[in-house]
């Protein structure tokens, strides 16, 4: 499950026009983390920020994607990042389905 919708009600009360605003809010900030993690000073901290607010709506695999690449050594940064690309994608492809049906 990419979306865990039992959380995401839960932390907004269930209330769809806060969770379309939130996941707005979410979808802004993807663009400065996609920017920070592929610059070389500080991925790990955008990473860390991703996995604050993936965790926050429910967004579980994103969440263990970052906490993964935060904690991998430096060798291993490359394909740990790849990980969390893709697991952003799916995250945003799964963001698009929820707001397609809340509206």
């Amino acid at each position: 499950m990419i979306l865990d919708r039992t959380h995401f009600d839960m932390m907004t009360g269930s209330d769809r026009a806060l969770q379309i605003e939130v996941l707005s809010l979410f979808r802004m900030q993807v663009e400065g983390w996609t920017n920070a993690i592929a610059g070389a000073a500080d991925w790990r901290a955008a990473v860390h920020t991703m996995k604050g607010s993936a965790r926050g709506i429910g967004l579980n695999a994103l969440a263990v994607a970052c906490e993964r690449a935060e904690s991998a050594p430096d060798a291993e940064r490359a394909s740990a990042l790849e990980h969390v690309r893709v697991a952003l994608a799916e995250a945003l492809r799964a963001l698009e389905q929820f707001a397609a049906q809340a509206a």
